[in-house]
């Protein structure tokens, strides 16, 4: 009994830092997941900076872009924190173990965990990033109730400046709080699988060549592990802020073939550069700081 209490505590532990790490990595780089956000849903937008410019230009930084969603988007990085880092480790383990591994896990066994632990995060949080990636879609000022900018200009908000709560009821009203659910429990899964296998697999390296596990390491492994997140995820975090934000496709795999038919191939990858410049600096703040947590609290490093 006293393993399993200490068990619990240590896994505990391990999410809780995870999940706060997570969370507030994610506040503080909010502006760049809205401007992605926005981008992908205003395929007529060109150039990144052109973009980001007129948005700062006729809205503000805070109201433009740092302001939409940003509850929402640290509440559900939190959540999806705590499986995509958090019980990662414990995961891994697992199948080494029921594989008969050794000490340093194989790649797939990484990637495999990282799909598993992701999975189950990102379904947790997707009411939550529900939320999110709406209110960031039809950012825009509002005057007299009526958007005047962004995709949805000419309009009333229906999540956009809503308090969390207030849009979590109106989703449930609607009985859509897992609307696209399974598009974001994919895109989750991959890029938590991404993650993992980059992180986790430069540290192995690392340490099989006897450099030392560390803050500098951590860094350099975080920068890996957003390039493998973003690789592996970007086409399905971009069919998910599509279906998300359009009532015009009967299911998830509709989006993506009518994208595939209208766009092409590449379209997948829209929003791939923005997507990785977020992902690098949230990953490079939350998991070394994760790691730190975790020593803190006794755990030892992941």
């Amino acid at each position: 009994k006293i393993r399993d209490v200490t068990m619990a505590r240590e896994v505990g532990l391990s999410l809780v830092s995870s999940g706060l790490s997570g969370g507030l990595a994610c506040a503080a780089l909010n502006p760049l997941d809205t401007l992605k956000v926005r981008y992908q849903v205003s395929p007529g937008a060109q150039g990144m900076r052109a973009f980001a410019g007129e948005i700062i230009r006729r809205e503000g930084l805070v109201g433009g872009l740092w302001a939409p969603g940003i509850l929402a988007n640290s509440v559900g990085i939190g959540i999806s924190s705590m499986g995509r880092v958090g019980a990662y480790p414990y995961v891994r383990d697992a199948l080494v173990g029921a594989y008969g591994g050794g000490e340093r896990a194989p790649k797939a066994i990484m990637f495999l965990a990282g799909l598993v632990a992701g999975g189950v995060g990102y379904w947790a949080s997707s009411p939550v990033y529900q939320v999110k990636t709406l209110a960031q879609a039809e950012a825009g000022l509002v005057s007299e109730g009526i958007l005047e900018t962004g995709s949805r200009a000419g309009r009333p908000p229906a999540y956009h400046t809503r308090p969390l709560s207030a849009s979590l009821a109106s989703l449930a009203r609607d009985r859509a709080l897992f609307r696209g659910s399974g598009a974001l429990v994919v895109r989750g899964a991959l890029l938590s699988a991404g993650q993992t296998t980059g992180y986790d697999g430069v540290k192995t390296e690392a340490r099989a060549a006897s450099l030392p596990d560390g803050p500098a390491l951590h860094v350099l492994a975080s920068v890996a592990g957003a390039l493998g997140a973003a690789v592996f995820s970007t086409p399905a975090d971009y069919v998910m802020t599509r279906y998300q934000n359009s009532r015009d496709f009967s299911s998830v795999f509709d989006c993506a073939r009518h994208i595939l038919a209208t766009e092409g191939p590449l379209a997948f990858y829209r929003g791939f550069a923005p997507f990785f410049v977020r992902l690098c600096p949230v990953f490079v703040i939350s998991l070394p700081l994760t790691e730190q947590l975790r020593r803190l609290c006794g755990l030892g490093y992941i």
